[in-house]
């Protein structure tokens, strides 16, 4: 019966089966709730033969209001915080490239893949983008988007926990306040958030919905035009439409090529684990901010979603967002180039 059932209702039924595992999650109190368990349970359902749907509005609609909350979360305070973060930056720019290279000598040589599909495969982050031109550079396709899906998937089921430990160990408050704003003030954010990352996606920015939203609502945040941040009652649902489009790129896939290709990726998301904590234990001794922000901000995940994640778990999203969209420049710039040349060997 469900295989007949209107794309409409298809879509609306794997965002309630990704609400049921959020809230089921965040009944159980664990970290990250909506995030994750939305994912798990999208996961679940579609590895089980479920065909899952998402609109692509729904995903544009997550990623501005994802700039927006990145925004309102910079005050003046901020502002003078950014001092440290140079510091980061050049970890950071070290940590990309280490995790890069560790994950293409693991798919390279252990697994034996081709010299494309390791380097893609091993990429931490950007994920429509490097599968764009993982294609474009004749890459084994289901492997490169299988291994990088399985990262991501347990990056956002793992890395709240570790999150937890961290802290509890620790024991100081790696969490910023962020109080909601009014009805005015949420829809001028909205307004200028919707604007400012139309308008940089037009012109083609990298990460422009993300990136034009924050700075449109970051300069209506410090212009005093609005005085707080977005209701959760708009967080939530954007939680919920992420994980389940994490939870529904499974659906496209061989669930026997899947089994298959666990191990690789899972070893893969372990090794870049272990250098993205090297690269964070660094930044967070050089910066002297906390390890559990830090290593949100390093995590080989995508912008989105380590950027949520940080919402979630109630760390600095200024500090993760600006790490997560630098990462990303910097992807966006050396990936075509490595696409290029990967073209010209093959031509050669």
């Amino acid at each position: 019966m469900i295989a007949f059932i209107s794309p409409m209702a298809r879509v609306a039924l794997t965002l309630f089966i990704g609400a049921i595992g959020g809230a089921i999650f965040a009944y159980a109190g664990l970290p990250a709730a909506w995030l994750a368990g939305s994912m798990i349970a999208v996961t679940t359902a579609v590895l089980l033969g479920y065909r899952g749907a998402i609109y692509d509005p729904a995903r544009i609609a997550v990623f501005i209001i994802l700039g927006i909350q990145i925004g309102t979360s910079i005050s003046q305070e901020t502002v003078q915080r950014m001092a440290s973060w140079p510091a980061s930056l050049s970890i950071l720019t070290v940590t990309v490239v280490a995790v890069t290279w560790s994950g293409y000598e693991f798919f390279r040589r252990v697994c034996g893949w081709d010299r494309q599909t390791a380097l893609f495969s091993s990429v931490p982050g950007a994920l429509s983008l490097t599968l764009l031109l993982a294609d474009d550079a004749r890459c084994d396709m289901p492997r490169v988007t299988i291994v990088q899906c399985i990262r991501l998937f347990f990056l956002v089921a793992v890395l709240p926990g570790l999150i937890s430990m961290i802290d509890m160990e620790d024991g100081q408050p790696a969490a910023i306040a962020s109080t909601p704003g009014t009805f005015h003030d949420a829809a001028i954010l909205i307004a200028a958030g919707t604007a400012g990352g139309v308008i940089a996606e037009k012109l083609k920015v990298p990460a422009g919905l993300i990136l034009g939203a924050l700075v449109a609502s970051a300069a209506v945040k410090l212009g005093g035009l609005a005085a707080g941040a977005l209701t959760n009652l708009l967080l939530f649902p954007a939680y919920v439409v992420l994980g389940t489009m994490i939870g529904a790129r499974f659906q496209s896939f061989d669930r026997r090529l899947i089994g298959r290709l666990l191990l690789a990726g899972i070893s893969g998301f372990v090794i870049a684990m272990i250098v993205a904590f090297a690269g964070a234990v660094a930044a967070s001794e050089v910066s002297g901010i906390s390890l559990a922000l830090t290593l949100v901000a390093f995590a080989p995940g995508g912008l989105e979603a380590m950027t949520i994640m940080a919402f979630a778990l109630n760390l600095d999203p200024a500090y993760v967002g600006a790490m997560q969209i630098a990462r990303y420049v910097g992807i966006s710039v050396f990936l075509p180039i490595a696409a290029k040349w990967f073209e010209r060997a093959r031509k050669g």
